[in-house]
């Protein structure tokens, strides 16, 4: 599991990085700033993610997007989510109303 998560770590700097974002690694946490917005990304569950920040995004594997986004669904949040869908080529952005968003 430990290479997975460092996988989509890797994957998550590099997604954020072609966004414009300047991005801060702490273990398998991102902190992603971008003009006035950081964003907290992580590879974890939301229950075992920390609540902090304003903005969330979970980064997972393809397959097990749509649970943690309809585990977030259920959840009240203090914070603004997304949860990033990865493959080996490609990404998908899930939010909460918006349903997919593709990858430019």
């Amino acid at each position: 599991m430990a290479a997975a998560t460092t996988r989509l770590a890797a994957r998550a700097e590099s997604i954020f990085r072609d966004l414009g974002y300047e991005v801060e690694r702490y273990g398998e946490e991102l902190r992603a700033t971008r003009k006035w917005r950081t964003v907290h990304v992580t590879t974890q569950t939301p229950d075992e993610a920390p609540e902090t920040g304003d903005f969330r995004c979970f980064v997972v594997e393809t397959d097990r997007a749509e649970t943690v986004r309809a585990t977030l669904q259920a959840g009240d949040h203090p914070y603004d989510w997304a949860v990033v869908a990865v493959s080996d080529d490609d990404y998908d952005v899930l939010h909460p109303d918006a349903g997919t968003l593709q990858a430019p």
